[in-house]
């Protein structure tokens, strides 16, 4: 999965007239679709399937922190809709009437604008919030198009662990290159100690609790492994935070 070569995005075919592009609504838009179109249409590398992107969902979930949550929606957002805190419903499946409060919704997702994280204060240091089965609903939330999103709901268990959320993030994403049959990069992705393996050389391509090791690097929005692998913005954030918050636990 992560050769130590560098990977440039190619150019895009033709030029685009930067005066119809002056508000940043638009260029935003603009870069999201282009963005999607390229990845859909590249093969991974080394591999001889072409990389099919399903769908994206109406709505994903997953932890950020013992205290945050990571909510991707299918299109991208404005910026004050997506940021308004009481957008957002997070609580327990069990107890749906013990809402969480929401102290902010914040907007993260630099590349695409689809990913808004929620800090929710009381979890803080709650070790019975981690992998609890939750519910998180969202209200209204205007498109960049300039639609609602409407009414959308997502239940998820908090925490990330390699089994099964990571392992399933990865075999969809990943493994179809870095298995036994198809190990590039001398890298395999489909069993949890190989990942800690070397890869072409040391050091290890995952370091748990390093947010610079090989595998977070090359998984990065716009590097190679973000591109060649199909990843989107949420895919990113829970490599990364598996990684370095939860320290890359089975």
């Amino acid at each position: 999965m992560l050769k130590r070569t560098s990977h440039r995005m190619p150019a895009c075919a033709g030029t685009t007239n930067r005066r119809t592009l002056r508000t940043p609504s638009l260029r935003h838009a603009a870069r999201w679709w282009i963005a999607a179109a390229f990845v859909a249409a590249i093969p991974f590398a080394g591999c001889h399937a072409a990389r099919v992107v399903a769908p994206n969902p109406p709505l994903r979930a997953a932890s950020a922190a013992l205290y945050a949550i990571d909510i991707e929606f299918a299109e991208p957002l404005t910026r004050a809709s997506a940021e308004d805190p009481s957008h957002y419903v997070v609580y327990p499946a069990a107890t749906p009437t013990a809402r969480a409060m929401i102290a902010s919704a914040t907007l993260v997702d630099t590349l695409y604008g689809r990913v808004v994280q929620l800090l929710v204060p009381d979890w803080f240091g709650d070790d019975t919030k981690d992998h609890l089965d939750v519910v998180v609903e969202s209200h209204g939330v205007q498109s960049l198009s300039g639609g609602t999103t409407g009414d959308r709901s997502v239940a998820f268990r908090t925490g990330l662990e390699y089994e099964p959320t990571m392992r399933n993030l990865l075999d969809g994403r990943c493994t179809g290159c870095h298995d036994a049959a198809h190990p590039n990069g001398n890298y395999r992705t489909d069993r949890y100690a190989d990942l800690l393996g070397d890869g072409i050389a040391p050091p290890a391509n995952l370091i748990p609790g390093d947010p610079n090791c090989l595998l977070v690097r090359r998984c990065k929005p716009r590097n190679s492994m973000f591109i060649l692998a199909g990843l989107n913005y949420l895919d990113f954030e829970m490599i990364r935070n598996w990684v370095v918050t939860y320290t890359a636990r089975p």
